[in-house]
């Protein structure tokens, strides 16, 4: 199991260690998130996010006779994919689709064109290729718009570049700026209008096109508010409205493997896309407390197995992520990206999310009376993680032009 830094990994870790299976867990941290679990049966700390690194991780891969090799970042498939042969050479089966399907779900510029010609609504869109192009794309869809990298992980065939996220420009003088910094090598950002609603997510598993599993939640809270992962979450009736749409998207894309499509809906007009993530979510424990065990149904696949599709899961759960929850609040204390036209939530509301009272019936995410030590882990290393970027933070605000705000990434 890679990237054992994260939430997606714990809940692949205890599904599958449940199921029987001997689990490995490896990180670039020392003591990633899913080797807290009573189910990680060894692990394997990587010394970088290179091709060099995973070439040693297959090596102990293969003296620990490991069968599936399962990515669960955009960086992981990646760095897998550009040795996948040695991989495969090795006997290990690697957990995700090839390059020639995933890049047009990386690429978000392929992304928006695959889903307009499967008649998916989408933002208005441009992809300009010069600073020129963006001024001329940001006049057409109209301010306030979004600027967009390419890439959330952009490879270069070495390394990959810096991502600064998604920037929100209110006025013309801001764009150059923001277009500039965000232009990753040959490839300039998207410019894209502002699209207001909530935040939706489909998920689903498929076997080459046809999907196995499908799986829908609403986000109550993010843990950005300006857009983000949720750190609240219920599941709910996976409606045609959503479901249709992602359907086609995936079978254009002819999809092997876990998926989350996501939408931003205004009850209004069609549901609006804004990207597709190719790897299991950061909320998959919720899918798996509804009914639906996706690692344990993809694993099945990987191995050859025919798997039917699920018949439904139960509504109503409803799961929260605290650790999330506090950084919400942070970042509430920091308040709005610059430009940000949206709503966002006051200090007082922030105080009330982290410390009242949650919905009827709400569990948490990674605590677990019968595998209770990654509730502890997170709680270690969140610290520590936030403790260092304050004093990074620190240091970085006396240099000229450093504007000194505390930064959250993940």
């Amino acid at each position: 199991m890679l990237d054992g830094q994260t939430n997606q990994a714990l809940a692949c870790v205890r599904s599958l260690g449940r199921a029987g299976y001997r689990v490995l867990v490896a990180s670039q941290r020392r003591w990633p998130l899913a080797a807290w679990s009573r189910y990680s049966r060894g692990g394997f700390r990587l010394p970088g996010q290179t091709v060099a690194a995973f070439a040693r991780l297959r090596a102990w891969a293969e003296r620990q006779r490991v069968d599936v090799v399962l990515p669960l970042t955009e960086r992981a498939c990646v760095l897998c994919n550009a040795e996948r042969g040695a991989w495969e050479a090795a006997g290990i089966t690697v957990g995700c689709g090839p390059d020639g399907m995933l890049l047009p779900a990386f690429d978000k510029a392929r992304t928006v064109e695959r889903a307009s010609r499967c008649d998916v609504a989408i933002p208005p869109t441009r992809a300009p290729d010069s600073l020129a192009a963006a001024r001329l794309a940001a006049e057409a869809v109209g301010f306030p718009c979004v600027v967009k990298p390419r890439f959330s992980n952009a490879w270069d065939g070495s390394g990959f570049l810096p991502d600064l996220g998604t920037a929100y420009v209110a006025r013309q003088e801001d764009l150059d700026a923001a277009v500039q910094v965000r232009r990753q090598g040959a490839h300039w950002p998207l410019i894209q209008g502002f699209v207001p609603g909530q935040g939706k997510g489909v998920f689903a598993l498929c076997d080459r096109g046809q999907v196995t599993a499908w799986f829908a939640h609403e986000r109550l809270r993010d843990v950005r508010p300006s857009g983000s992962g949720s750190s609240l979450r219920r599941s709910v009736a996976l409606s045609a409205r959503l479901r249709d749409p992602a359907a086609r998207l995936l079978a254009d894309l002819e999809w092997h493997g876990p998926a989350m499509v996501e939408f931003r809906d205004d009850g209004a007009g069609p549901p609006c896309l804004m990207e597709v993530n190719g790897r299991f979510w950061g909320s998959l424990q919720l899918a798996i407390d509804a009914g639906v065990d996706f690692p344990a149904l993809w694993l099945r696949i990987l191995c050859g197995e025919t798997v039917a599709p699920t018949s439904g899961y139960r509504e109503g759960v409803t799961v929260r992520w605290l650790w999330g929850d506090v950084k919400r609040f942070l970042h509430i204390l920091e308040g709005p990206p610059p430009g940000y036209p949206g709503r966002y939530p006051t200090r007082w509301e922030g105080l009330r999310e982290l410390f009242g009272s949650q919905p009827a019936g709400t569990r948490l995410e990674v605590w677990d009376r019968t595998d209770p030590w990654p509730a502890v882990g997170e709680w270690m290393e969140g610290l520590r993680d936030l403790l260092t970027r304050r004093q990074a933070n620190g240091r970085a605000s006396t240099l000229p032009g450093s504007s000194g705000r505390f930064s959250l990434a993940r």
